[in-house]
């Protein structure tokens, strides 16, 4: 929420009078749709950290990271998103603003068409996987292959059929109606996970639990097509309906958004993958550390998302000043909590991962999960300043750096892999997060054509101010990280906590955005 006050706050501050009714507008706006991604986020969290409890206890070691690469091969099928449902919301929007109902129907039809299309590449490509799959995964029990293959092709199938029905995903974003997919798709997915748990006290079949998610991920995708029917009584979508012309202008739209989203496949999508290629036992305790890494990012993204309308409202008023004071603010604060987050991993993530996932598990993934989360943290330094230049329309000047982290994390995590397993692949994306940092602040700040904000201020407000703020818990976890708990540990991390407090409101200005000059 505070995030929220800041975007209502440097938004207002650039308001003449007589727009006033249409800021209040964007604000409630904004407000809404920044707590429906929240939801959204946390429906998913929960099914993402409780399921792990329940299946981790219930299923065997193999099983357990059978289910992990299931979900993690059959996800593949939404990077053919390309970017089409980012395109209907903005595209939509701005047909309806127009009153012109032939462009909307015409839009959401070649979107549709696109997306089936990508929905039977999806298929075929997953086709080929089942194929191949015990050469893929050798050290796999032979005895699991059939059930893989069958959870696999099932979730895939229901991922495949939810690509063409996230056009409507679309069209509720188009409408300013992000509560419908955060609601619907959320009550589905928590109803999913119940349904997983209480099936897994009577069958520890691979293909009955996959058929659970993957109904209740479609039919979430189907309500969400009756909700727009309701809403859009009048829109039509019919195959004669989709152009040509209508899909050279998604296609050029989504081109930088699908480059992006596959160099995002490279980063994090594969690393499971990979580690059941390498080291198949380890798949597990690897799983569950990404979950916690993919719950973190999913808050920030959260926050990123919010972002977009304001910062696209500042550009359309020339005030890159404002842009860059909101992006190093924002980089301060989420900087702040991703280095909070790599302390408490580092002081009680061993007791986390116990309560969690169990003693087994804990062992396995507590040395991925220190390394996976500094490279998070890392990796989202520049997250803000890749919202900026989509707002600002300069998200071709962040391809090279998705593309530098893409390439760089994809193959030292395989050779790491090979060197000293799924420990290795977490190096690999660590220092591919290293890389494309450097990337950013080394050369990408220095080729945008509309300058948002300096180096100097990216790397002194936005990360170094943060780091002196926990200095103190810094020096806890240099002292006390690794040694079980006692009195004495436990009154130096409290102290150290407090003084971390008294910094940070004294001296961190995480909401401070400073003086700007005038226009």
């Amino acid at each position: 929420m505070a995030i929220i006050g800041l975007l209502q706050k440097l938004v207002s501050r650039s308001t003449d009078s007589d727009r006033e009714g249409a800021l209040n507008r964007l604000r409630f706006t904004l407000v809404k749709n920044s707590l429906a991604n929240m939801v959204r986020v946390c429906a998913s969290a929960i099914v993402a950290l409780v399921l792990p409890h329940f299946l981790t206890r219930a299923l065997d070691h193999d099983r357990f990271s059978a289910w992990a690469l299931m979900l993690q091969i059959a996800a593949y099928a939404n990077y053919l998103d390309f970017g089409l449902q980012t395109a209907v919301a903005r595209y939509l929007a701005q047909a309806i603003e127009r009153g012109d109902t032939e462009f909307r129907d015409r839009l959401t039809s070649t979107a549709f068409a696109l997306l089936s299309i990508g929905a039977l590449i999806a298929v075929l490509a997953i086709g080929c996987v089942l194929a191949f799959l015990p050469g893929l995964f050798q050290q796999a029990p032979a005895l699991l292959i059939p059930e893989l293959r069958g959870g696999i092709l099932i979730l895939a199938v229901c991922t495949a059929l939810l690509l063409p029905l996230s056009t409507f995903t679309g069209v509720l974003i188009g409408l300013y109606r992000n509560d419908v997919p955060a609601i619907s798709i959320g009550s589905w997915r928590l109803v999913g996970a119940v349904l997983v748990i209480f099936a897994v006290t009577h069958t520890h079949s691979l293909i009955v639990l996959a058929a659970l998610i993957g109904g209740c991920n479609l039919a979430g995708g189907l309500t969400q097509y009756f909700l727009v029917r309701k809403l859009l009584p009048t829109m039509r979508i019919a195959i004669n309906l989709a152009s040509r012309n209508m899909a050279a202008e998604l296609a050029r739209y989504c081109s930088t958004l699908t480059i992006w989203s596959l160099c995002m496949l490279l980063v994090g999508g594969l690393d499971v993958t990979i580690v059941g290629h390498y080291d198949f036992a380890a798949v597990g305790a690897y799983s569950v550390a990404t979950l916690l890494i993919a719950f973190l990012t999913g808050i920030n993204n959260s926050v990123y998302g919010a972002l977009l309308a304001p910062l696209a409202v500042l550009q359309e008023r020339a005030q890159l000043r404002r842009i860059g004071t909101l992006v190093v603010t924002v980089t301060r604060l989420t900087s702040f909590v991703d280095i909070s987050a790599v302390l408490a991993v580092f002081l009680f993530g061993d007791s986390v991962l116990r309560l969690w996932v169990g003693e087994s598990y804990a062992m396995q993934a507590l040395p991925i999960l220190r390394i996976l989360v500094m490279a998070n943290a890392i990796r989202l330094v520049g997250a803000p300043l890749s919202a900026a230049l989509v707002a600002t329309n300069q998200q071709h000047y962040g391809i090279s750096g998705a593309v530098v982290e893409g390439i760089s994390n994809f193959a030292l995590s395989i050779g790491g892999a090979m060197l000293v397993g799924a420990v290795g692949v977490a190096y690999g994306t660590l220092a591919g997060s290293c890389i494309s940092i450097l990337w950013v602040l080394l050369l990408m700040v220095r080729w945008l054509r509309m300058p948002i904000v300096s180096r100097a201020e990216l790397v002194l407000e936005g990360c170094i101010r943060p780091a002196l703020c926990l200095l103190p818990v810094i020096l806890c976890v240099v002292e006390y990280g690794g040694l079980p708990w006692t009195t004495w540990r436990s009154l130096g991390v409290t102290v150290a906590v407090i003084v971390t407090v008294a910094i940070t409101w004294r001296w961190g200005r995480m909401w401070h955005s400073y003086s700007e000059p005038a226009a």
